[in-house]
């Protein structure tokens, strides 16, 4: 299995069919807020919603930019303007402690269902995830940016905190026809062998021959990134009995199998696929 570094993934192209937006660059007036230009004319009618991302921190010196520009510096490194410039969005850059940063961090957090009691400074929010510390928002912005713009281009359904879905209705969104053929793919926005396999589930055919006769193909993909994803890996996991050396992505589950890994699933996609349909172990049945 060839190593590849994560930057040179191009994960925008998974998302190649989102129209192209505008991105504003920030400037802070004196409270601290970050004005953004709005979205053009030329956007209109369909005017898009845009990614939201709100980066608060604590700020008492009047003299002193520091938490706003490590963070400016983070955005141009990990999230360079080019790919930002795809998709409308903005990027709020507030200081918690002006009166202006406080209402807007009381109304955000409050909007989402968060426990301010368990945030920390500086943090960011992120289609509906939060990222604490310097640390974890370097390592995640880009791929908390990227599926975001998924949630909201691509499947229409951007993450709420608030409709958490647990239990029973873990996978309430995602029935099979018991008389197709379905896989469910695992993958995450930047994972350099799932943009090795992503072209492979692209380009599958419509319908699939299995020894009962023709039958549709169904395919629900899924970002482990995305909202409470985890806990549906971790449930498919668990329901398959994957051995810890499988539990990976890219990952893909047929009803009573799975192929785990980029070699894997080139190597035995199309075999498994004329596999019959039965029944799911966790996936409802669509009426």
């Amino acid at each position: 299995m060839k190593k590849l570094s994560v930057k040179s993934i191009t994960a925008l192209a998974v998302l190649a069919v989102v129209p192209a937006g505008v991105f504003a660059r920030p400037a802070a007036d004196s409270s601290g807020i970050v004005a953004q230009a709005p979205v053009p004319e030329t956007a209109a009618p369909d005017e898009r919603e845009k990614i939201k991302a709100y980066f608060f921190y604590e700020e008492l010196c009047s003299l002193c930019q520091t938490d706003y520009e490590r963070f400016t510096s983070i955005l141009r490194e990990e999230l360079p303007f080019e790919e930002r410039n795809q998709y409308p969005n903005s990027f709020d850059i507030l200081n918690a402690h002006n009166i202006a940063g406080r209402q807007e961090y009381v109304r955000v957090t409050d909007d989402l269902g968060l426990d301010r009691g368990t945030l920390q400074f500086p943090l960011l929010i992120l289609g509906g995830r939060v990222f604490q510390g310097y640390d974890s928002i370097s390592a995640n912005i880009r791929e908390a940016y990227l599926t975001a713009v998924e949630d909201l281009y691509v499947y229409k359904r951007p993450y709420n905190p608030r409709l958490k879905k647990t239990g029973d209705n873990l996978f309430d969104d995602y029935p099979v026809n018991p008389d197709h053929v379905t896989l469910v793919y695992y993958y995450r926005i930047t994972c350099p062998y799932c943009a090795q396999v992503t072209p492979l589930i692209d380009a599958l055919p419509k319908t699939v021959v299995t020894a009962g006769g023709e039958r549709p193909l169904d395919i629900i993909r899924i970002n482990t990134r995305s909202g409470n994803n985890g806990e549906r890996i971790a449930a498919f996991f668990e329901a398959w009995q994957v051995p810890d050396e499988d539990r990976v992505v890219p990952i893909i589950f047929f009803p009573g199998s799975y192929l785990s890994g980029d070699e894997d699933i080139s190597g035995a996609l199309y075999e498994r696929l004329g596999e019959e349909p039965g029944p799911w172990p966790l996936l409802p049945v669509k009426n």
